[in-house]
């Protein structure tokens, strides 16, 4: 219950702060820089701390008109920028404590084996008319040098005052992480003003996931358009006077070939809690709400996932997320 109360006096301490800025002069902006952190806990109404248990990130996008050579491709473009970014991750099993007799007798099993992640991001987006590509790679490590147990151990040990799992000693071993992932987003619905349906379609390749997610979605309320909208990410795109207030629903359906966070290594399969037998199909649904205006965005999201990972299993997670334009 301390963090849900500690979630509700940020969210107010926020509001006030985009209240604030939404009194100041308008401009179109060249950077942003957010925050975001989603976790379990954030469910008002369960606290399972399990399975994905939680993700601190920092991320920075910015518009330049050469970089890296990335502004030639796609002509047709309307507008881009970069970002680049920095993520924690940890998953833990539903049973998350070990008894002295089953490290003994050898019996010791998970639903799916602890994990952490630290890894850096660099994605770019290219803006349409009706649509917007983005297209990234991932680089990190997976493992105890990814000091996500440590983070997690001090988190509760100093914030939260809950139990410190020991049991992080038999998470996934070290491994360097490489990953490339595309999206595609597309607005059906480009006349309607507070009501809006979208489609598109994600897919993951390397040593982290290999998997497809195509994704149907809806917007209520007042938004930007889709290359434009806090909702999709790439509200640096809008000027400070485009205002959103609005409600984001979605429904996706993965093909899931690989997860390294619950099977370790690609290439090798040696690790002893790695999970046999990943679930192939997984469903997802979200419902966020979101709110930008002037330098100032927040968006508090619920992801309901069905069958990620370990079949017939449901899992509920949020994740806030501040972001500031300048």
């Amino acid at each position: 219950m301390n963090s849900v109360k500690s979630s509700l006096y940020f969210l107010s301490f926020l509001l006030l702060l985009i209240i604030r800025a939404h009194a100041q002069g308008s401009d179109t902006f060249n950077s942003e820089i957010s925050l975001s952190s989603a976790n379990d806990a954030y469910v008002i109404w369960q606290n399972s701390d399990r399975f994905y248990s939680y993700g601190v990130g920092l991320n920075v996008k910015f518009k330049k008109e050469k970089w890296l050579g990335l502004q030639k491709y796609f002509p047709k473009k309307t507008a881009y920028f970069f970002e680049v970014g920095l993520r924690l991750e940890g998953y833990t099993p539903t049973n998350k404590t070990v008894t002295p007799i089953e490290i003994q007798q050898n019996t010791i099993a998970f639903d799916r084996p602890y994990a952490g992640l630290l890894f850096g991001t660099l994605n770019a987006t290219y803006a349409f008319e009706r649509s917007f590509l983005r297209g990234g790679v991932l680089l990190g490590v997976m493992g105890p040098a990814s000091l996500a147990d440590d983070f997690q151990g001090w988190f509760h040990d100093n914030v939260t005052d809950d139990p410190v799992f020991e049991e992080w000693r038999f998470q996934v071993p070290n491994q360097l992480l490489a990953n490339i992932a595309i999206t595609y987003a597309h607005d059906f619905m480009t006349q309607q003003k507070w009501f809006d349906v979208y489609g598109a379609l994600n897919t993951r390749l390397g040593n982290l996931y290999i998997d497809a997610t195509p994704t149907l979605g809806l917007r209520l309320g007042k938004f930007n358009r889709l290359s434009e909208s806090v909702g999709m990410d790439n509200n640096i795109l809008s000027t400070s006077s485009g205002i959103e207030l609005f409600v984001q629903s979605s429904i996706s359906s993965s093909l899931n070939i690989f997860d390294g966070t619950a099977q370790g290594n690609l290439f090798h399969s040696d690790f002893k809690y790695a999970v046999d037998d990943l679930n192939t199909f997984s469903t997802l649904l979200t419902q966020s709400i979101y709110f930008s205006s002037r330098r100032l965005s927040i968006g508090i999201e619920h992801y309901f996932t069905f069958g990620k990972v370990v079949s017939n299993e449901r899992h509920i997670y949020a994740r806030t997320i501040l972001k500031y334009r300048f």
